[in-house]
């Protein structure tokens, strides 16, 4: 009995683990100088791509996971995507001095993240599915989970940056520990765990018409987060040229303000499990509208002080949208579940690729010429999103009251 809770916490606490390379993909930005002054021939852009070509190949991994899990399962799906991590990752260290394979590693990194995004949602769902308190807990760590390893993997890298720029992407190395705790303590997706998922899900039947509403909730779902990222995405890029627009920062208080984000996306996943308790299926539309407000009131801020903490709420509101769409889903049949995941993932990782292109989309059609104008006007899209949002949450309160709803 005593040995039974701390293999419980490692098992916990190894799958969380694999979350934290997640989002590792943009962590060698500061590399880009370097390696733009080591490849002279090769244009920027494409340096730059880099940072972000792993995100389009992230939604090719999560889709080719859909299928790959129906062959080998869940564990050994994600174990595959973390090998391809690890060896992708630390390939630039090894081999820098082609800049074509460089780019094919970065590709492969993407696709092995791709492998084990949604499946490590997933695992929490089936481990946990007779608890749904401590499902929405977990689901809120792995999201805090991500948003750390964001934060100490970028310290890492800087540090190793100094002996220089291939050197750093020894950082990857890190996977090799947390793929050796996962195949240990982690539990196959088999036998009696996987006959306990099937009896929950088969308890939760759809009648065809609601089916097919919980299809389109999850595609409306879908655009909304699409939407959403683009323009949190689209502040991240923004928040340091906006400093410099409005006199009150340079690039170090603007590498700072990435920080704090960072530090308001870890706290939103910790406190998560609380958050759905007390308002649910209030939890977007209120986020939306907190990050709507917490942007305009960066446009007219002339504090570092101010701008720093509305930073940390716009962190702190984002990331308590993504872990409630994935716990809603996780919810459902099995149908639902892996189709509602791969819509907010795919959703998630297509509008940070593409988020470079929203604020030239609104420049053209809101005709803003200042960044600070930019960023106010995708506040005010915010606030209207999330106004509209509360509206829709009260709607499906009544209908709550007065019926089941499957999917908010």
């Amino acid at each position: 009995m005593n040995n039974s809770i701390p293999l419980e916490k490692l098992k916990t606490y190894s799958l969380l683990s694999v979350a934290l390379f997640i989002s590792s993909g943009p962590v060698i930005a500061a590399n880009i100088p370097a390696i733009a002054k080591d490849f002279p021939a090769v244009s920027l852009i494409h340096v730059g791509l880099l940072t972000t070509i792993p995100s389009l190949f992230v939604i090719l991994g999560v889709l080719a996971g859909n299928r790959l899990e129906l062959r080998i399962g869940k564990k050994a799906t994600i174990a595959t995507g973390l090998g391809f991590v690890l060896v992708a990752g630390i390939f630039p260290a090894l081999q820098h001095d082609f800049f074509s394979l460089l780019f094919i590693s970065r590709c492969l990194f993407g696709l092995g993240i791709g492998l084990f995004n949604r499946l490590t949602i997933q695992m929490i769902s089936d481990l946990y599915h007779d608890n749904p308190g401590k499902q929405a807990t977990l689901i809120g760590l792995e999201s805090s989970f991500e948003g750390l390893g964001g934060i100490c993997l970028t310290l890492l890298v800087g540090q190793l940056l100094r002996v220089n720029w291939y050197t750093s992407f020894y950082v990857y190395a890190l996977v090799l520990p947390i793929l050796i705790a996962f195949l240990f303590f982690v539990p196959g997706d088999n036998g009696k765990l996987k006959q306990n998922r099937t009896e929950h899900l088969t308890t939760k039947s759809f009648p065809p018409g609601d089916k097919k509403k919980a299809f389109q909730v999850m595609i409306a779902f879908g655009i909304l987060l699409f939407a959403i990222v683009t323009i949190f995405i689209n502040y991240n890029i923004q928040i340091t040229p906006l400093l410099l627009e409005q006199n009150i920062g340079n690039a170090t208080n603007g590498s700072n303000m990435i920080a704090f984000i960072g530090l308001g996306a870890f706290i939103a996943g910790f406190s998560f499990g609380k958050l759905y308790k007390w308002v649910s299926g209030f939890i977007v539309p209120l986020s939306i509208l907190l990050l709507g407000i917490s942007m305009l009131a960066v446009t007219v801020s002339h504090s570092i002080a101010l701008t720093t903490l509305c930073s940390m709420v716009i962190g702190f509101s984002f990331r308590c949208i993504m872990p409630y769409l994935l716990h809603t889903f996780t919810q459902q049949i099995a149908e639902i579940a892996k189709l509602g995941t791969t819509i907010v993932l795919v959703a998630y990782n297509l509008g940070a690729a593409l988020s470079p292109y929203e604020g030239t989309l609104i420049r053209q059609i809101a005709h803003v010429q200042t960044v600070q104008s930019l960023v106010f006007t995708n506040a005010i899209i915010l606030l209207i999103i999330g106004a509209a949002g509360i509206g829709v949450a009260c709607i499906n309160q009544k209908h709550k009251k007065g019926g089941t709803a499957h999917v908010q």
